[in-house]
């Protein structure tokens, strides 16, 4: 063994106990000398063992990298580079030529391909489709009637104290209301959320009430508990002298003795904020304080108009002069209108009507804003000037039946089918069903075009409605491809169809015409053939002939729907079809370069020689060196421990013949080389520019060369194996991993692999590691017998030593020395 410096050779032992000290003796460098034979052989099994591990790991290398291999190329027919694979080697690169091949793509695998041109495409498929023929609204975001008869009580933030006892208590009001009754209501309910003990709410010892004349505050429900109104801002505000307050209150309470202090819709939304987005960017419109203006028609009805003017200016100022354009209505609703700056609406004689032109393109919404605003002006927000999906339309109400989840009806207790408001219409011949919201007295009910567009959608009439924001229409689409596809409104009375057309802003006059939806038609002739075949197909993508072809556009037909040039293919589209070259280049030279790569592995671990003076270290080596010494002399240990193994020498050999005999001069033509050097052991080398030109010339042959099995063909020529198929064989000899263990590779019975979970355990390695782990156990169980017996010894030793040293003592002192 090589030195490493004054290294002990044996195996580190911690011998328990103490010794020598009445002899004086090293008693474990004694023990340690006496077992010396035995540490020994424990060494050597343990060095056997590491060994072992290491030739273990050296063959599970070459046998993953085989594994690799032949899954790449020669096992797992769905990898891309299986040379065994059609896939691979087809005519799959398919190409079109001539001036309209723009108008079509085609994909696939054909032999065929080249015997095929398109003379013409006629017509594309198309789903059966209807779209709206107008916008589906009108353009404008109105708001809901906004409170324009009543003031609002000006009662936000402000404060009523109590005195309960010895505490004092106040609420302060978080909101205005346009209705005495409504802040009553909500007083009171700030009221019962304060507690004044255990079981007692304020609310239960004050009661407030609101009409139109005014406020009430008195006592409450518990007639033994008396509280006291000791004042706050709020009382001036509902009108409540200031005289009432520090008394006691009883079951008539105070009153409203003055005049409620109110303000105006202007007043009110004065420092709010709103939120819109105009055309995709959003800002923030904060009303500040809204600024006075003549609120009042000619007649005296309120208008909001200075709401208006502050919102046209804040929005002018956000988005744009002349862009958006606010007005309150008759009917005490606000309108925002987007226009074109500087422009007017003309009349039918192309005049100026004076009035802004509408832009019916861009997209305004209400996003956001602070509650008391967006309350107050009757917005909310994802309100916009598109659809409004959440529109009441009103219908004449029917029963439909009430349905689970799964679609199934709900029966009564006894029995009958339940039933509930709803509508009903047709599309396709099947009858939709919309459940309803509210009844009124006359027998009318009320739905959604929100409702409308999920039952179509979840119905069985084969049509999906889409809206489209920008252009505020919407678009009926059959699921149903090509000319099988229906659009049918007909099966509606006119009432639904007046319903149906203002919902979706269908042309109703047209409603009894079905839409029916179109198959592509391509004219193709084949080579050998004159006739001009015609293809219909029910979608833009379909398979001939093993090709899948797109179609993009028409060409080659005249407006009558006739072939233009039947007998003449210069405008025609020619099909080619090509082995994919360059992929074919790139999986080859992959090829080579892995297999060269296991033929220098396995070659490199067979002739390399192992340095006997380098063996696995001990425990008490390891321990005197740093990782890096353990790592450089673990690294020399570990090379040439296959050296000469006759299951890789046989491997060898069986990768240096896979190109032989015949097979060498065809491979040189297409400049696939076999190294010359004995010493290479069969390497490959490639002569690109030769490859190439064999694949683009006749890549069948090439084929072949790989994947041929010996034998003779139709023609009664003698074949040979190809090179893919000689490994394949070669492959499965040594790293098959499926079946039973007698049925594996050899080297996956030598060493195992993760590849075979069974293998792990089932090898010729793992046997001997097995048999070593139960040899080394034995060894162990010696030693210890062995040093406890001369631990024992030494004790008694010791234990003679130190009575005779006592004795000694004792008589040196009887005799006076």
């Amino acid at each position: 063994m090589a030195s490493v410096g004054s290294l002990s050779s044996s195996t580190s032992n911690s011998i328990r106990g103490y010794g020598g000290l009445a002899s004086g003796l090293d008693r474990d460098e004694l023990i340690k000398g006496m077992t010396l034979g035995t540490t020994s052989k424990l060494n050597q099994q343990e060095q056997k063992k590491q060994k072992i591990e290491w030739m273990q790991e050296a063959v599970r290398a070459i046998s993953d990298k085989m594994i690799s291999f032949h899954g790449k190329y020669t096992e797992t027919l769905t990898s891309s580079t299986n040379l065994f694979s059609s896939l691979l080697w087809g005519r799959n690169k398919i190409t079109t030529s001539g001036d309209n091949s723009k108008y079509v793509s085609i994909s696939g695998t054909a032999s065929g391909a080249d015997a095929m041109t398109i003379m013409g495409i006629k017509q594309k498929a198309q789903n059966a489709s209807l779209s709206s023929t107008k916008m589906a609204s009108n353009s404008i975001m109105t708001s809901e009637i906004i409170n324009t008869s009543q003031n609002y009580t000006d009662l936000k933030g402000k404060t009523l104290n109590f005195t309960y006892g010895d505490e004092d208590y106040s609420i302060e009001i978080g909101y205005d209301f346009t209705d005495n009754a409504q802040a009553a209501k909500a007083i009171q309910s700030q009221l019962n959320a304060v507690m004044v003990d255990d079981k007692t709410k304020l609310g239960d010892l004050v009661k407030v009430e609101g009409n139109a004349g005014g406020f009430t505050i008195k006592k409450g429900d518990i007639p033994d508990k008396d509280i006291t109104l000791t004042g706050g801002t709020a009382l001036a505000n509902m009108g409540i002298s200031i005289a009432d307050t520090g008394k006691t209150l009883d079951e008539t309470g105070v009153k409203t003795t003055g005049t409620v202090k109110t303000q105006t819709l202007a007043q009110f939304v004065s420092g709010q904020s709103l939120t819109f987005s105009y055309n995709g960017t959003e800002a923030k419109i904060d009303l500040g304080q809204v600024e006075s203006v003549d609120d009042t028609d000619k007649d005296g009805n309120y208008l909001a108009n200075s709401v208006v003017a502050s919102l046209q200016k804040q929005l002018n100022a956000k988005f744009g002069e002349g862009r958006i354009l606010v007005e309150a209505t008759a009917d005490h609703k606000l309108t925002f209108k987007t226009t074109v700056p500087g422009e007017k609406e003309l009349d039918e004689d192309g005049n100026e009507t004076g009035e802004q032109k509408a832009d019916t393109s861009s997209i305004l919404k209400v996003t956001g804003g602070s509650n008391e605003a967006l309350s107050a002006l009757g917005l909310n927000g994802g309100l916009s000037n598109r659809t409004n999906f959440d529109e009441k339309i009103k219908v004449k109400a029917v029963d439909i039946p009430v349905r689970d989840k799964d679609g199934n009806p709900v029966k009564n207790d006894d029995g009958s089918e339940a039933k509930q408001d709803g509508y009903k219409f047709i599309i396709n011949g099947k009858e939709i069903e919309v459940k309803a919201f509210g009844k009124d007295k006359d027998g009318n009910a009320y739905i959604t075009k929100r409702d409308l567009v999920n039952a179509i959608n979840n119905s069985d009439a084969n049509v999906t409605v889409t809206y489209q924001e920008a252009a505020d229409k919407f678009t009926f689409t059959s699921k149903v491809n090509g000319a099988s596809g229906v659009i049918d409104f007909s099966g509606n009375d006119d009432t639904a169809k007046g319903i149906l057309s203002d919902a979706f802003g269908l042309d109703s006059t047209k409603m009894d015409e079905v839409v029916r939806g179109k198959d592509a038609i391509v004219a193709v002739k084949y080579a050998g053939s004159e006739e001009v075949v015609e293809l219909r197909r029910d979608s833009n993508t379909f398979t001939v002939d093993g090709l899948t072809m797109s179609l993009k556009g028409t060409f080659g037909y005249d407006a009558s729907g006739n072939l233009e040039n039947p007998n003449d293919v210069t405008n025609a589209v020619e099909v080619n079809a090509s082995a994919d070259v360059d992929k074919l280049m790139d999986t080859i030279k992959s090829f080579v370069a892995d297999y060269n790569a296991i033929v220098d592995l396995v070659n490199g671990e067979l002739t390399t020689k192992h340095d006997r003076d380098y063996d696995p270290l001990t425990s008490d080596q390891k321990a005197e060196l740093s990782e890096n010494e353990i790592s450089k002399w673990e690294t020399k240990a570990k090379e040439g421990l296959l050296y000469g193994d006759s299951d890789l020498r046989s491997l060898s050999m069986d990768l240096r013949v896979v190109v032989s005999g015949g097979l060498l001069v065809e491979f040189e033509k297409i400049g696939i080389n076999l190294s010359s050097s004995y010493s290479d052991n069969g390497k490959l080398s490639i002569d690109e520019s030769k490859l190439r030109a064999a694949l683009e010339t006749d890549p069948e042959s090439v084929e072949k060369l790989f994947t041929s099995k010996a034998g003779v063909d139709a023609e009664g020529n003698e074949t040979f194996n190809g090179l893919a198929t000689n490994l394949k064989s070669v492959m499965d000899k040594y790293v098959k991993t499926i079946g039973s263990m007698e049925t594996k590779g050899i080297l996956i019975r030598k060493a195992g692999s993760k590849s075979a979970a069974q293998s792990l355990t089932q090898n010729t390695y793992y046997d001997q590691l097995t048999a070593l782990d139960k040899l080394i156990n034995q060894l162990k169980t010696r030693l210890k017998t062995e040093q406890d017996r001369y631990i024992s010894q030494f004790s008694t030793l010791e234990t003679m030593i130190a009575n005779m040293n006592s004795q000694s003592s004792y008589l040196s002192s009887m005799g006076g020395y």
